[in-house]
């Protein structure tokens, strides 16, 4: 017997793996380092595809490329499909 397939799981981002996109459905930590993230366009709603994990990992985002070192007490997370 299979277990069932999971779709909609979310974990943070740096839990995806190379090529695998998800979106973005929360942005946790300090006020000026979520604004800053959400400047960049890594905001709720975002369509994201991990392009490298680690750290600092490198995701697809609107056609750019965008490296991101989360900091202590910052953490992003994602609904993957």
């Amino acid at each position: 017997m299979f277990a069932p397939e999971i779709h909609n799981t979310v974990l943070p981002i740096d839990f995806l793996r190379a090529n695998e996109s998800a979106k973005v459905v929360e942005l946790l930590g300090d006020e000026g380092q979520v604004h800053r993230l959400s400047e960049m366009g890594l905001r709720v709603g975002a369509l994201i595809r991990m392009v490298r994990p680690g750290a600092p990992f490198l995701l697809a985002l609107d056609g750019k490329r965008l490296s991101v070192r989360l900091t202590d007490g910052l953490q992003v997370l994602v609904a993957t499909a």
